[in-house]
């Protein structure tokens, strides 16, 4: 008996797995998913504002060097 309460649990987590794999790639075929043009151009604006962001911090970074020069604070 014991024998056969384990075989229907070892079964029924296999069907869950089963059917658990079968729902998600059901779902990943259901997904549009954007044109290679879109997906570049996103990347290209993404990239530009990382670019412009850390020529920004640069220079934020230069002036406070200036100014703190300027005030004789030394680290």
């Amino acid at each position: 008996m014991d024998e056969n309460v384990k075989d229907k649990k070892k079964k029924s987590k296999q069907v869950d797995l089963d059917s658990t794999t079968k729902n998600f790639i059901k779902e990943v075929k259901r997904i549009r998913w954007p044109r290679a043009a879109k997906v570049w151009k996103w990347f290209g604006i993404t990239i530009g504002f990382v670019v412009v962001m850390a020529i920004f911090c640069f220079l934020i970074t230069l002036a406070f060097t200036g100014i703190w020069n300027l005030a004789g604070i030394k680290s």
